[in-house]
């Protein structure tokens, strides 16, 4: 009976040891494995596609044109080596639009906008605008005059004539502005043909005037004078998507600039510029 039992336990020994190593499926490993099996099967439910519900950035550029109505302004004029250290008040300018002749000339010329932005989300974003437009004084008019004169003092009428005064920013008043946008969907689908929406605009920067004047008959050296202005700026637009990319917006805005050392003749000038401008642009959009 001795040897027989040693041989049964042998082989329970036997049969332990390769349980253990994984070579033999005992009865309870082998009635487990369905179980992994299944459980191998099942897929867990998808969460939602944060990433796909989200939109990405849009990033735009435009061209276009303006045009410009002018309040009155008050000019400063100083020329220290003449005696000079009057104002001019109530000075009214024009723009030069030029659209009879639109597409006979530079597509820079003669008044024109840039734009250059990007959307964070479907509400938010921000531009960068130039706007070239001109600020011609109106010649002939009759304007107020008070201030020293040739070292004299003087509150008179006075009728600006071209030997008397020939001021324009005639290469642009050229104010640029980094605007806050804020944007609101009224119809069709965002980045898709036939997208609507009302933007509006606020924001402020600076100013880089190119003149070109003449005091009692004296020419200043015409170029551009960087960083001679300050301005804000407060808009409303319309943006309708022609297509998914091709856009064409329409602008109505407020701006105000200040304009301070002007180079003229022996001296500087300083006005501000009031503005109702309207503009039309094409641009296009790239959703990322």
């Amino acid at each position: 009976m001795q040897p027989m039992f040693s041989s049964t336990n042998s082989a329970a020994l036997l049969l332990w040891i390769l349980a253990q190593s994984g070579l033999v499926k005992t009865p309870d490993t082998l009635s487990e494995r369905p179980h992994a099996e299944s459980a191998r099967q099942v897929v867990a439910p998808a969460g939602p596609d944060t990433k796909a519900g989200t939109p990405g950035r849009e990033f735009f550029v435009s061209w276009g044109y303006n045009g410009d109505r002018f309040t009155k302004s008050d000019m400063q004029v100083s020329q220290p080596s003449l005696g000079n250290d009057f104002t001019l008040v109530g000075v009214q300018a024009r723009d030069s639009k030029g659209w009879n002749n639109l597409f006979t000339h530079s597509l820079f010329v003669p008044q024109y906008n840039i734009r250059i932005g990007v959307f964070f989300n479907e509400s938010w974003g921000l531009e960068v605008a130039l706007d070239h437009f001109k600020w011609i004084v109106k010649q002939d008019q009759q304007v107020r005059m008070t201030g020293t004169l040739n070292g004299a003092a003087v509150d008179t009428q006075i009728t600006l004539t071209p030997d008397v005064l020939r001021y324009q920013l005639n290469n642009g008043a050229n104010p640029l502005f980094v605007n806050l946008i804020r944007r609101v969907r009224l119809a069709g689908a965002p980045g898709r043909t036939g997208h609507v929406s009302l933007l509006a605009k606020a924001g402020g920067g600076f100013a880089f005037p190119h003149t070109e004047n003449t005091v009692f008959g004296q020419p200043n050296a015409s170029g551009f004078q960087f960083f001679h202005g300050w301005d804000v700026d407060a808009a409303a637009a319309v943006r309708i998507h022609i297509l998914k990319r091709l856009y064409f917006e329409f602008e109505e805005k407020l701006v105000y600039a200040r304009y301070f050392g002007v180079k003229i003749d022996r001296g500087t000038a300083r006005h501000s510029v009031k503005a109702s401008e309207y503009t039309w642009n094409f641009g296009m959009a790239f959703r990322k």
